[in-house]
């Protein structure tokens, strides 16, 4: 999982940012916001504008990394619940029951590239796929052999 200050382009805000964000003691992070503060007020009014879309840009590109770091960590946090379950049931009838391939539950389940992207469920995947173990968890639960 990347930091956000690695998806920030702009070398001076991912300086900056560092700075801010290993600061020490509240201090430090004040010396810092003030050290910034004066270098944008001594800009002219274009500089400024220029330094706020710079600023307004690498913030987008900061959101979708996050997002991206969070749908990384929504991958690992079903893979690490499911533990053994997977080695235990097949997940060929797992995968029928959400209308899809094994291959494509297990491409999610690992987190394989798919098209040079990580495989990932969608929310609604991630509910189809919660509902079928829990409906083969319920025939587990009903079956009685004595």
């Amino acid at each position: 999982m990347k930091q956000p200050v690695y998806f920030i382009k702009d070398k001076r805000l991912k300086k900056n940012f560092s700075a801010y964000m290993n600061a020490m003691s509240a201090e430090e992070k004040s010396r810092i916001v003030a050290e910034y503060k004066t270098w944008f007020n001594g800009l002219n009014a274009e500089e400024q504008a220029e330094a706020t879309a710079a600023m307004m840009d690498n913030l987008n590109h900061v959101v979708a990394g996050v997002r991206d770091n969070l749908e990384e960590l929504d991958g690992a946090i079903i893979r690490a619940k499911l533990g053994e379950v997977p080695q235990a049931i097949s997940l060929s009838y797992i995968a029928s029951q959400c209308g899809k391939s094994k291959s494509w539950l297990s491409q999610r389940l690992n987190g394989n590239k798919v098209n040079g992207k990580e495989a990932r469920f969608t929310q609604s995947e991630a509910k189809a796929f919660q509902d079928a173990l829990h409906s083969l968890g319920q025939k587990l639960l009903n079956i009685s052999l004595l």
